[in-house]
């Protein structure tokens, strides 16, 4: 029956993948997953409740405070004045105006969808067009260090230092993916200082509650998606799904066990990324293996989190096939810059934990934390007074 189930789901996403009429075998894969659901109704109600888990307690509390400030600091336009102090960099780098500066900033402190959000509500205030929103998604759709460091490094991998490593890597990764795509599409986008709002009208009340709104409405598309997600997933592994595709694989391509196993939880891990990580991390792989895969499904970012991505840009008219084309060269590029860096350090779990013993390094690493959050202060200092300067100008 597994079999059937297996040969029957492979049979309509290839005809769904190659179909001009994708509405129609769409119908068709979702009348599968509800008979699925229907075949096997506990194992969709405890897969929809780790997905409802993974929302509430992990997502939303790291998601929705940033969500919140986000929309304020726009109300208040922040993004327009770091646009005009940051828009030599990022013409330069990028080919975008200074709002991508403001959008990478924000989305590697707090991760996906992050950048999504911040992109709709700029095309939606007519601060940017599709094309620049495109390329500014090429570097700043980023994983934040909570979920890189904390929950990958040290929750499945046992180990901060390779947290850091894995991170580096992504961020480093982000900026060559964005300049890999800067000239690929010619970019219409204005530098000139935007026009600053009276924003001591603003009724804080007001925008607060609006931010609380828009937020809110965020997080639940968002977490459709997980809970979505989670239970495809469920399902999938309970009609064995990934097992058979291992098998598969070791029989037509007399791959040995291990080798199957690992490209089967590779293909696993493409969906969703917190599940796709552990997986990789729990295989009977060399660590350094680990790393390059793991950091290609943070930089990819999995169907999951692309899917709240199509959400939240419904309105930008912005290309979903070139934001998935741009994931991948992003997870390339993240393994690549990963791959130097562990060579550099000679990558194993025991150098990791060396590095991460060294009282250099846990003396310093306080410091350093102290050191950026002052540079973010004087520069969120500078901007201000920058921005006094430029709404009263000297007679």
């Amino acid at each position: 029956m597994n079999y059937i189930l297996f040969a029957v789901i492979n049979i309509m996403l290839l005809i769904f993948l190659i179909s001009k009429n994708k509405s129609l075998f769409l119908k068709y894969i979702l009348v599968i997953l509800l008979a699925l659901i229907i075949l096997f109704p506990k194992e969709s109600i405890d897969s929809a409740k780790e997905g409802i888990n993974l929302w509430i307690f992990v997502l939303a509390p790291s998601l929705l405070p940033f969500f919140i400030i986000n929309d304020i600091l726009v109300s208040l336009n922040l993004p327009a004045d770091i646009s005009y102090a940051l828009s030599g960099i990022t013409e330069f780098l990028f080919n975008t105006s200074g709002y991508g500066a403001y959008t990478f900033i924000l989305s590697i402190f707090t991760g996906y969808p992050t950048a999504a959000k911040i992109v709709s509500e700029l095309y939606e205030s007519n601060k940017i067009d599709k094309q620049e929103g495109q390329k500014i998604l090429t570097f700043s759709s980023t994983s934040g260090p909570l979920f890189i460091i904390g929950t990958v490094g040290v929750g499945m991998l046992n180990s901060p230092t390779a947290g850091y490593i894995l991170y580096l890597s992504h961020i480093f990764g982000a900026i060559l993916n964005g300049l890999f795509h800067r000239n690929f599409k010619k970019t219409n986008y204005n530098n000139d200082k935007c026009d600053n709002h009276n924003t001591n009208n603003i009724s804080f009340g007001k925008t607060f509650s609006e931010a609380i709104k828009n937020s809110f409405i965020t997080l639940g598309f968002i977490g459709g998606y997980v809970i979505i997600f989670s239970v495809i997933i469920g399902l999938l592994n309970c009609i064995g799904y990934f097992s058979i595709l291992s098998s598969l694989l070791q029989l037509i391509f007399k791959f040995n066990f291990k080798t199957g196993n690992t490209i089967s939880a590779v293909i696993q891990s493409l969906l969703e990324i917190t599940n796709g990580c552990n997986i990789i991390s729990k295989l009977d792989i060399s660590f350094f293996v680990k790393m390059i895969i793991i950091s290609f499904i943070i930089g990819f970012s999995g169907l999951s989190i692309i899917g709240q991505f199509i959400s939240i840009l419904y309105n930008t008219k912005i290309s979903i096939n070139k934001y998935i084309i741009s994931k991948l060269t992003q997870g390339v590029f993240s393994s690549i810059c990963c791959f130097l860096i562990l060579k550099y350090i000679n990558g194993t779990i025991e150098s990791f934990n060396n590095i991460y013993k060294n009282t250099y390094f846990n003396k310093y690493y306080s410091i350093l934390i102290l050191i950026e959050i002052l540079l973010m202060l004087i520069f969120i200092l500078l901007l201000f007074v920058k921005s006094k300067q430029n709404r009263h100008p000297p007679a």
